[in-house]
C-alpha cells in the first residue's frame, strides 16, 4: 500500500467513526425524545385528572361566574402549554427519524477568520442539536450550507438575513452512507465531475420521484434559493431537474418562512393527475407537507365555474373583449338568478333587478357588485322578519300555512325597494335576533355574499354574443364582477407553463393576484398548439408591473449523451450549443422504420420483450388514444397495462402511456412506436412532441414506425 492510499484509509477510519458516533448520538436522542412525548402525555392526563377533580362549576352569581370561567381558562393555558411541548418534542423526533437512515450526505470545513481554527459543518435532510448551540446536523436550507452548493473552494460566502458572512471554503466532501454505515466520499469542487451525482443518476427510475438534496448542482441552487422576487420564471430543457427544482424551492420557502408561511398557503399547479402522484413524496421525505396540489380543472372547481373539459380553448382576445365590453353593460332581470332557502324563494329576480336598477349611476364591476350584496342582504333580513311576522299572524287566527313564495311579504317588502330608502324599515332588529335570522336562513345570505345571484353565463353570452363560455371566461368574469379570488394564497408554483394558455394564466395571476408566482417550463416541450410563450409571460407579468426574474438550466441530467443527443438535435441550433448532458455513455438508442406490418409486429413485440428482462420502469409513448388503441388491439393479449389519466405509475414493467401524460415524467426505457410522418410530420408542434417523447428515457430508447421514420428523425 502506498502513501496516497495510507492517508485515504486514514481519512476513510476516522469519517466512519465519526458517522458511528454521530449515529449513536442520534440513538440516543430518539430513546430520549421518545421518554419525553410518553412523559409529557402523562403529565398532561394527570393534570387533566387533577383539575377535574378540584374544579367547582359554581354560576350562583356574576363573581362565581367569572371565577369558574377564570379555573377554566387556566385549565386551558396548561394543557395548551402540554400539547405546545409535546409537538415540539414530535417534530425533532420525526427529524431525527429521517436522519438515522442517512445521518448527512455533506461536509464542509469553513475558517471565519485567520486566527481561529477551522470548522466542520455535517449537511443532511434536516437539521438538528443536542443543545441550543451545537449543532450535531445542519440543515441543507439553511444558510450556511449554501457554501457547499456554491461549489467555490477557497475565499467564499453566504447571506443571513441580507448580511454578508465571508468565510474560506477549505473542503468539501460528500459522502455515500446508509445509516452508521459509511461506502465512500468524494472531495470535489467541480459539479458535474461530481461521483456521488453520477452514482444517483445511475440509480433505477420508479413510480415516485425522489429528492435531489444531495446533489442539488449550482444552476440548480441558484434557483433554488433566488431571493423572493414577485415572479421567478425558470427555463429549462428536459431532463435539466425542473421539477425537481420547484419542489426543493417549495421545501426550501418553507424553511425560511417556518413562522408564517403554511402549506395551504402555496398552490402547485401540476399539468395532470399521473403527475400528481408521482410527486406526491418528495417533501414529505423531507420533512415537509404538500401544499395544494391541484391540476387546472381542479382549479375550475374550486372556483366553482362549469367544468367544460381538459383542454382551456379561451384566447387572450376572448378575455381583453370581456373587460372592455364590461364598462358599458347595464345588468338587466335576466342577468340573476332568485335567492332560494330549502326550495323557498328569498329574494326573486325582479326584486333583485329592482334594487341594482337604484344603483345605475356606479359602473358594473366589483364595486357595484358589493353595495348590491350588502343592501340584498339587509332586504333579505326585513323580508324574512315580515315573513315570519305574517306566518305567526296566520297560525293564531287562521291555522298554519305554508312560507310558500313568501306570498305577502315578498309584496310588503316591495314598498322598502321601492321607497327612497331601500333599507326603511322601523324595527331594526338587535343582534341576538340578526344571528338567529342568520342562523336559520344561511344558505340564502351565503348565496348573497357568493354572489349567486349572478348568472355569470348569461352575462358572459350577452358580453361575447356567444352561445357557450369557456371556464376560463366564466372565472374571468366572475373576478371582473365580484373581485372574487383567494387572498391568502402566498405562493402560485406552476410546472410545465409551457402547456397553459395566455388566458390561464391571466386567470391565476387575477384570482391569486397577492401571491408570488414561480413558474417553470421548456417551450420546446409545448405539444398543444395555442398555448403561452416565454415572451408573453413576461409581457403578462409586467403588466401590473411585476418584472419576471428569469434563471436558465441548460445542462441534462436525465440521460445519456447518446439520446441527449437525439433530443437536443430538434431544437433550435442557437439554443442546442448551450445545453449538455453530465451522464456517462450508455446504450445507442435503436431507430427502426419497419418494411411492412409483419415486420413492424415482429419488431414491436421484440422491443417489448426485451424492455420486460431489463430493470426499472419502461414507457411505450403513444403519440395520442388513438394510436394507443391501435397498439394494444395489434398486440392482443400480449399488450401491456395502460396508464390512463387518473392512474399512479407501477412500480417497476412495461407500460402504455400517452404523450399528453407523461410531462414531467422519466423512464429508464422508452419505445415511441408510431414514430412516422403521420404522427411527427415536419412541423415546429409535432417537433415539440417528439423533443417531449424522447427526452423521458434516461437509459433506453427505440423507436419504430410501420413504413419510414418520420423526417425529423432523418435530418
Amino acid at each position: 500500500m502506498n502513501e496516497q492510499d495510507k492517508i485515504q484509509k486514514k481519512i476513510f477510519e476516522e469519517e466512519q467513526a465519526h458517522l458511528t458516533q454521530t449515529h449513536g448520538r442520534l440513538r440516543v436522542m430518539e430513546s430520549e425524545l421518545e421518554e419525553r412525548i410518553k412523559s409529557i402525555s402523562e403529565k398532561a392526563a394527570q393534570e387533566k385528572k387533577d383539575i377535574r377533580s378540584n374544579l367547582s362549576l359554581n354560576f350562583d352569581s356574576d363573581t362565581d361566574s367569572m371565577e369558574t370561567y377564570i379555573e377554566f381558562e387556566a385549565m386551558s393555558h396548561s394543557i395548551d402549554q402540554y400539547n405546545i411541548e409535546q409537538d415540539a418534542a414530535k417534530e425533532k423526533l420525526g427529524r431525527v427519524k429521517r436522519l438515522l437512515k442517512a445521518p448527512y450526505f455533506a461536509r464542509v470545513t469553513l475558517q471565519f477568520d485567520p486566527e481561529e481554527e477551522p470548522e466542520d459543518y455535517y449537511i443532511g435532510s434536516a437539521g438538528v442539536s443536542e443543545n441550543a448551540f451545537e449543532h450535531l446536523v445542519i440543515d441543507w436550507r439553511s444558510p450556511i450550507a449554501e457554501t457547499y452548493y456554491n461549489q467555490d473552494n477557497g475565499r467564499t460566502f453566504y447571506m443571513v438575513e441580507g448580511r454578508r458572512v465571508d468565510v474560506d471554503l477549505q473542503l468539501r466532501r460528500q459522502y455515500n452512507l446508509e445509516e452508521d454505515r459509511l461506502y465512500s466520499f468524494f472531495d470535489t469542487q467541480v459539479a458535474i465531475e461530481d461521483p456521488l451525482l453520477l452514482q444517483s443518476l445511475a440509480s433505477h427510475r420508479t413510480d415516485k420521484m425522489k429528492a435531489i438534496t444531495a446533489t442539488i448542482q449550482k444552476e440548480q441552487n441558484a434557483v433554488i434559493r433566488c431571493s423572493d422576487v414577485p415572479v421567478l420564471l425558470v427555463n429549462g430543457i428536459a431532463g435539466s431537474g425542473k421539477t425537481s427544482v420547484l419542489l426543493q424551492r417549495i421545501a426550501y420557502l418553507f424553511y425560511r418562512q417556518r413562522e408564517n408561511l403554511r402549506p395551504e398557503q402555496v398552490y402547485l399547479l401540476t399539468i395532470n393527475p399521473v403527475f400528481r402522484q408521482y410527486i406526491d413524496q418528495v417533501l414529505p421525505d423531507l420533512g415537509e407537507e404538500n401544499p395544494r396540489t391541484i391540476t387546472w380543472r381542479d382549479f375550475v372547481h374550486i372556483a366553482k365555474a362549469p367544468d367544460k373539459g381538459p383542454f382551456e380553448p379561451a384566447k387572450e382576445s376572448d378575455l381583453r373583449k370581456i373587460e372592455k365590453n364590461l364598462k358599458s353593460l347595464r345588468l338587466e332581470e335576466e342577468d340573476f338568478r332568485p335567492i332560494m332557502q330549502k326550495g323557498r324563494c328569498v329574494l326573486s329576480r325582479r326584486e333583485i333587478a329592482k334594487v341594482a336598477d337604484s344603483l345605475s349611476e356606479i359602473e358594473t364591476g366589483v364595486r357595484l357588485l358589493h353595495i348590491l350584496a350588502d343592501r340584498l342582504s339587509e332586504i333579505a333580513r326585513v323580508k324574512i322578519r315580515r315573513m315570519e311576522r305574517d306566518e305567526n299572524e296566520k297560525r293564531g287566527g287562521r291555522g298554519e300555512a305554508g312560507m310558500g313564495d313568501l306570498g305577502g311579504a315578498g309584496e310588503q317588502a316591495g314598498a322598502a325597494f321601492n321607497s327612497t330608502d331601500p333599507y326603511a324599515e322601523t324595527d331594526e332588529p338587535g343582534m341576538r335576533e340578526q344571528n338567529r335570522i342568520r342562523n336559520e336562513f344561511g344558505g340564502a345570505f351565503s348565496a348573497i355574499e357568493h354572489f349567486s345571484f349572478l348568472d355569470i353565463e348569461k352575462i358572459g353570452k350577452r358580453l361575447t354574443k356567444r352561445k357557450k363560455l369557456s371556464s376560463a371566461e366564466w372565472i374571468w368574469l366572475k373576478i371582473l364582477l365580484t373581485g372574487m379570488g383567494d387572498k391568502n394564497v402566498k405562493y402560485v408554483m406552476i410546472d410545465e407553463v409551457q402547456d397553459y394558455t395566455a388566458a390561464q394564466l391571466m386567470v391565476l395571476r387575477r384570482y391569486f393576484d397577492r401571491a408570488k408566482f414561480m413558474m417553470l417550463g421548456d417551450e420546446f416541450q409545448a405539444i398543444r398548439p395555442g398555448t403561452v410563450s416565454f415572451e408573453k409571460i413576461r409581457e403578462l407579468f409586467g403588466e401590473e408591473g411585476r418584472e419576471a426574474v428569469e434563471l436558465p438550466l441548460l445542462t441534462s441530467y436525465r440521460s445519456s449523451p447518446e439520446i441527449t443527443e437525439i433530443f437536443t438535435g430538434l431544437l433550435p441550433r442557437e439554443k442546442r450549443i448551450n445545453t449538455a448532458s453530465v451522464q456517462r455513455p450508455g446504450t445507442a438508442p435503436v431507430k427502426m422504420g419497419c418494411a411492412d406490418s409483419d415486420d413492424y409486429l415482429r419488431r414491436l413485440k421484440a422491443l417489448i420483450n426485451a424492455a420486460e428482462e431489463e430493470e426499472g420502469l419502461t414507457a411505450i409513448i403513444c403519440g395520442n388514444r388513438g394510436s394507443l388503441e391501435k397498439i394494444r388491439e395489434l398486440l392482443g393479449d400480449k399488450a401491456p397495462q395502460i396508464i390512463s389519466r387518473n392512474q399512479a405509475l407501477p412500480g417497476k414493467g412495461t407500460f402504455l402511456i400517452t404523450l399528453d401524460l407523461v410531462k414531467g415524467l422519466e423512464f429508464d426505457g422508452v419505445i415511441l412506436p408510431d414514430a412516422d410522418a403521420k404522427m411527427y410530420p415536419d412541423d415546429l408542434l409535432a417537433r415539440h412532441r417528439l423533443y417531449t417523447a424522447v427526452s423521458r428515457a434516461t437509459r433506453r430508447l427505440s423507436i419504430l414506425s410501420n413504413g419510414e421514420l418520420t423526417g425529423l428523425l432523418q435530418s
